[in-house]
């Protein structure tokens, strides 16, 4: 381990990591709100217009892990200032696109270069900040960050269409932030410390051609088997997908009997807490396609110019950005903070789907999209202390590392599923009506799979232990 850095160059390297980690988080949100402008501009079908999140999702997904482990063996330094690299590249490969198949491309490649980025920006944290006090107060600003790359995305990809710079239209929320990740990349090559381990690991390659396979066997399917009409291949390409995984596990488990270092360890999967916050985690992110669908009945159902739609929709991230800020000193409710954060969020969603069938606008919608946000705010910095906390230490990062990945699976599915219900739903309909109804059940039907995630999410009760008399 290098030695470690003054205070001064570890304030300076954390303005960095959290800059840096902010882009990934903020392209998410901000390409929800450009999505019916991406749809008219580049005239891509519903199946591609979900894609355009998927194909970043599933990317991030697939590289997570692989990611941190570049970070260990070449450099936390080095990966992250590469991974910025490539994620302003890929944002001009998305910035200059000309087809729907050339966005989708470059949208995948931002989501394994998102990967690349933030693992070191946890990794290097844990590293700066070894107390546990000082640690927390840096994850603590680390969720702030989060919240407010929602709230910043939000409110800036309508804001940004609605100006039209330089007549760019839907590409500037790609383009603008390729001088920001210049920025990024100069300031971490003169301030950011090497924090890389000692420990030198071998990728496994084989395990990530095998996760990425299976994933993509879930998700273009179902992306795309609404708009070919569901043929035979669409449904054979889904029942391959579980073989793939069987055989993935096989080589995980086979890895590791050897003694090698495989994507997954399984072994993880043997601790209750673990497996019942990943199953958590994967629902919880079903939550994605409420902010996509949501801006596209927006502008396509009610005719709500973007820069409106970004403004519809920044009170659910002033809450997702309020939840954890007023409940951080609630320290007897911490264990329950997780399930009742998802209640309230479960309890809202519901009311939201329930406003927009029924054509309810104005500051009821508003008020309420903000307390479904609240309710995510408060589950989300919880969801990582479940799955943490009976982690061994030296595991924990491989633990976050296979949460995250976890996250972004469910949002890859969530945008493909749920999206091509949403599209199913509205058929050939046109109008706010037609676009309430296909929302609104989209939304109960994600809703859902969030109040079975809150179930599952209740604590245990734990055993009380009787004396002997």
């Amino acid at each position: 381990m290098p030695a470690r850095p003054s205070e001064a160059r570890r304030r300076l390297g954390l303005i960095v990591l959290l800059a840096g980690g902010f882009l990934p988080p903020v392209d998410f949100f901000i390409v929800n709100v450009a999505l019916p402008s991406i749809h008219a501009g580049l005239n891509t079908a519903p199946a591609e217009t979900q894609l355009v999140i998927s194909a970043y999702a599933a990317g991030y997904a697939v590289f997570l892990i692989t990611g941190g482990r570049l970070g260990d063996l070449y450099g936390r330094r080095l990966m992250f200032i590469l991974g910025m690299t490539g994620f302003g590249l890929a944002n001009l490969i998305c910035g200059i696109a000309q087809s729907p198949v050339q966005l989708l491309a470059g949208r995948v490649v931002l989501g394994l270069c998102a990967a690349m980025v933030q693992p070191q920006v946890l990794a290097t944290m844990r590293a700066l900040y070894t107390e546990e006090r000082e640690l927390a107060r840096a994850m603590s600003l680390y969720g702030i960050m989060m919240g407010m790359a929602a709230f910043t995305g939000q409110f800036a990809g309508g804001a940004l269409i609605a100006w039209n710079p330089f007549d760019l239209g839907w590409r500037v929320v790609f383009l603008l932030k390729l001088p920001l990740c210049a920025a990024m990349v100069a300031a971490a090559w003169h301030l950011l410390p090497e924090t890389s381990a000692t420990q030198r690991v071998r990728l496994d390659f084989g395990g990530a051609a095998l996760l990425s396979l299976a994933l993509a066997c879930l998700v273009l399917p179902l992306s795309l088997g609404r708009d070919r009409g569901w043929p035979g291949w669409v449904f054979a390409v889904l029942a391959i997908a579980p073989v793939i995984i069987a055989v993935f596990l096989r080589f995980e488990a086979w890895l590791t009997a050897r003694g090698g270092m495989p994507l997954v360890d399984l072994r993880l999967f043997a601790i209750p807490t673990f497996r019942r916050g990943i199953l958590v985690g994967t629902l919880f992110f079903f939550t994605t396609s409420f902010y996509f669908l949501f801006g596209i009945y927006q502008q396509m159902g009610r005719g709500v110019p973007p820069l409106w739609t970004g403004l519809a929709i920044m009170p659910y991230g002033i809450g997702l950005f309020l939840g954890p800020v007023c409940t951080a000193h609630l320290v007897r409710l911490r264990p329950r903070l997780l399930s009742i954060g998802m209640a309230i969020q479960v309890s809202f969603y519901t009311v939201v789907g329930g406003l927009i069938w029924f054509g309810v606008d104005g500051w009821v919608l508003s008020a309420t999209v903000f307390l479904a946000g609240f309710g995510q705010g408060i589950a989300f910095p919880r969801l990582f202390n479940t799955v943490l906390g009976d982690i061994p230490p030296h595991q924990a990062g491989l633990a976050a590392g296979i949460l995250n990945s976890a996250l972004q699976v469910g949002a890859a599915i969530s945008a493909a599923c749920i999206g091509s219900l949403f599209f199913s739903v509205l058929g050939d309909g046109s109008g706010e009506r037609a676009y309430g109804h296909a929302f609104a059940v989209a939304q109960w039907t994600l809703t859902a799979a969030l109040a079975v995630a809150a179930l599952i999410a209740i604590p245990p009760r734990r055993k009380r232990v009787t004396p002997s008399p």
